[in-house]
This record gives structure tokens, C-alpha cells and sequence, in this order.
């Protein structure tokens, strides 16, 4: 009646091999270094987007060093970085570009971030397909599996519904960019139209509101959370804000009486009525003011086409049926990859869903195109051209007085310089 020693009941544990798992038939060692490598994209990816290890590349130097921050945080705005002759040189490099761009993923890249919860989602389900062919099939399950036609002849449709969603967010893009490229040159132009035809009290007064315009029209298209209107609006009086006089921007006073503005009407539309006030007591002539109204008229159209550019986005139905139709098609194509990949089937749907997620988050991103364009760069400057052009008038004025034109079209420097052809 007595069981066997405890040494043989060992020899027998031993001689059953390693521990093994009941559904899937297989040892607990082999299944879970065959799930670590096959998931190995996806912790990777939870790792890198983790907040402590974003610090940490960003200490490193995986850092945008051009972003807009939120008034009076740390906090950044995602934004088109406006270029300069070394950003471009830069973007045209080959081929640095390539792994760069790769290598931004780690810091300086929003992306990432944006598209984590998704490519979690998928990752989840590649794996589990992936494990239960591999080891529940053999035991006698069901084998899920299928054929790659359906997306092959799907996937066209489906390129076709993200180029022409990128395509038409671009669109917006291009056209929100043209119209602040005219609220710059029309900025430039009144202030130049008041140096030359208003008194130099007027003018000045007349050039620290026009930077206003652009600084509250910013702050009208964005988020109220991602600028504070009144630090704005001191900016708008340009880059140094220690000059005084002439060289300084709106008082305190005159920012709180945009801050403080009729309930019903944006910052923006209420500079542009002041200065339509300003232009009518100025002085001009017929012709002067004229030519005035006139540009305050294209602001105010381009004012109304920004509005319409971002109360209308690409029509609902088809932004959700592409996102739906994206995800979908995502979401069960790993049991068509399966069959080719084998256990690189998790790895295949990650890229496959960086790719395609990234086209349309692309489309996403910048077809509200206020957010992501530098307006800030922009508004900085015509606050900093309005500013040159207050506090160098006079300067300015001499020189040109210095200079004539010969009837022969010679500049001759009057002032003891030689003659220029």
C-alpha cells in the first residue's frame, strides 16, 4: 500500500519533461520565447512611447528644437516648421535623410504617439492569430484562415479613398498657406501706405495695429488653450520689447480694450475695425484711402476664408468611412498573412500599419491646416517689419532724401558717394 519512494516519484516528474501548457500542447519556455519574439515590434514600440523614455531621447538631442509652445508651459504645438535655406539644404540631403527621419520617431516625432493605441490594437490581434494557428490548430481547432484575394482586389479602393483624402486635405493646406501669405503682403502694404501718406504720429500709431491683426486672427483659428490673446498681442509689437517710443508695440490699455471687445466679435475682426476707424481719420485723399479701404477689404475676405476653411472640414461621412474602411481591412488581414509570414506575421502587420495609418493621419493632421502652419513665424514677421519700419522712419526718410533719380535712370548719391548705373 505505500506509494513510491520520493526519489522515484522525482525520476518520474523529471522523466514527464518540462511543464506544459494544457490547450496548446506545448512547453511553457518555448511558447513564451516564440511569443517575446514575435511581439518584440510592438513592446518595442510601447517602450519608445513611453513618457520617461521620450524625456530621455529628448535629453539626448531627439528633440524639435523649432516647436511652438503653449503660453506659460512646457507643453508644444504641433506645427509645419517654417524653412530656411539650411532646413531645406537639410531636406534635400541623400541619403541622411532617410535614417534621420527614421531615427525621429524616438523624440521629436508626434506620429508615434498619435497612432500607439491603434497599432496596440492590431498587435494584439496579429498575435493572437499568429498563436492560435501555430498551436491550438494542431491540437484540433478550427483553422481561421483567408485567402489574400479579397485584399488584393480591395486594396485599390482603398488607395484610392487615402490619396484622394490626403490630396484633398493638402488642398486646404496650400490655400489656408496662400491666404496668410497675402495677410503679409497686405500687412507690409498698409504700413507702408501709412508711412508715406499719414502724419508720423498717425503712422505709428496706425503700424503697431496692424502686427495686431495677424496675432489676434492666430489666436481666433486656434485652440484658446494653445495661446494666451494678450501675451500675443504684446508680441505683436515686435521682437524687442524693451524699445520705447516709436519702437515699442500696442500700451496695456489698448490690448484690453481687444481683450475685453464687444461679445460677438472675434479679436481679429475688431482690429480690422479700428483700423478702418484709424484710415478714415488719417487725412488722406480720395485716392489714398481708397487704395487703403481697399486692403483692409482683402483682409477682411481673407479673414472670411479662413473662417470657412475651418468650420468646413472634408465631409464627415467620407472621412469616417475611409477611417473605418482602413482599420477594417487592418484589423483582418493578419489572417491572410498568417499563411505567407508564419511567426513574422506580427512584424508584417505592424509596418504594413505604421504605413497605412501614417497616410491617414497625415490627411488627418493638416486638414485643419491653422494648427499645424507656422503662424506664429508669420505673425513674428510683420510684427518685426512693422516694428523696423516705426522705429527707422525718420532714418529711412533721411536716406531716401539723399538719393535722386537722373533722367537717364542713373541713382546719383547725393550724399558724396559715387554715382550707381
Amino acid at each position: 500500500g505505500a506509494g513510491p519512494p520520493a526519489s522515484e516519484a522525482a525520476g518520474v516528474r523529471l522523466a514527464a519533461g518540462p511543464e506544459t501548457i494544457p490547450v496548446v500542447g506545448v512547453d511553457i519556455g518555448t511558447f513564451a520565447s516564440q511569443f517575446l519574439f514575435a511581439l518584440v515590434p510592438a513592446i518595442l514600440i510601447e517602450i519608445v512611447v513611453l513618457k520617461p523614455v521620450q524625456d530621455l531621447f529628448e535629453q539626448i538631442g531627439f528633440i524639435n528644437k523649432n516647436r511652438d509652445y503653449v503660453t506659460g508651459s512646457n507643453d508644444t504645438i504641433t506645427v509645419q516648421t517654417a524653412f530656411d535655406f539650411n532646413a531645406w539644404q537639410k531636406h534635400r540631403s541623400n541619403p541622411d535623410r532617410y535614417w534621420v527621419t527614421v531615427l525621429q520617431l524616438l523624440g521629436s516625432s508626434t506620429s508615434l504617439r498619435r497612432l500607439q493605441l491603434p497599432l496596440l490594437v492590431l498587435n494584439i490581434v496579429s498575435a493572437s492569430v499568429l498563436f492560435y494557428n501555430l498551436y491550438a490548430v494542431p491540437q484540433g481547432y478550427t483553422l481561421i484562415s483567408v485567402e489574400s484575394l479579397p485584399f488584393t482586389i480591395s486594396s485599390f479602393a482603398l488607395g484610392l479613398l487615402l490619396v484622394f483624402r490626403v490630396n484633398t486635405a493638402s488642398n486646404r493646406y496650400v490655400k489656408a498657406r496662400d491666404l496668410w501669405g497675402d495677410i503679409l503682403n497686405v500687412s507690409r502694404d498698409l504700413s507702408q501706405q501709412a508711412s508715406q501718406w499719414a502724419s508720423k504720429e498717425d503712422f505709428v500709431d496706425y503700424a503697431r495695429w496692424v502686427p495686431a491683426f495677424s496675432a489676434a486672427l492666430m489666436c481666433h483659428l486656434r485652440d484658446p488653450r494653445a495661446h494666451d490673446l494678450a501675451e500675443e498681442l504684446r508680441a505683436a509689437g515686435g521682437p524687442n520689447r524693451d524699445l520705447a517710443g516709436d519702437g515699442g508695440g500696442l500700451s496695456e490699455e489698448q490690448i484690453r480694450l481687444i481683450c475685453n471687445r464687444p461679445q460677438g466679435m472675434n479679436p481679429a475682426h475688431y482690429v480690422l475695425h479700428a483700423l478702418r476707424c484709424k484710415t478714415k481719420k488719417m487725412g488722406l485723399t480720395y485716392q489714398q484711402r481708397l487704395l487703403m479701404e481697399a486692403n483692409i477689404t482683402r483682409l477682411i475676405n481673407d479673414l472670411g476664408a479662413c473662417e470657412n476653411i475651418f468650420a468646413t472640414p472634408i465631409p464627415v461621412g467620407y472621412t469616417k468611412h475611409t477611417s473605418r474602411f482602413l482599420f477594417l481591412w487592418l484589423l483582418f488581414l493578419p489572417f491572410s498573412l498568417e499563411r505567407s509570414l508564419g511567426i513574422g506575421t506580427v512584424f508584417g502587420e505592424q509596418l504594413l500599419a505604421f504605413g497605412l495609418l501614417g497616410v491617414e493621419d497625415i490627411g488627418m493632421q493638416i486638414e485643419e491646416p491653422f494648427a499645424v502652419l507656422p503662424l506664429k513665424r508669420i505673425a513674428g514677421k510683420i510684427a518685426l517689419e512693422a516694428q523696423v519700419l516705426r522705429g527707422n522712419l525718420g532714418y529711412m526718410e533721411e536716406q531716401a532724401r539723399m538719393s535722386s533719380y537722373t533722367a537717364e535712370g542713373q541713382l546719383i548719391d547725393l550724399g558724396g558717394g559715387a554715382a550707381v548705373a
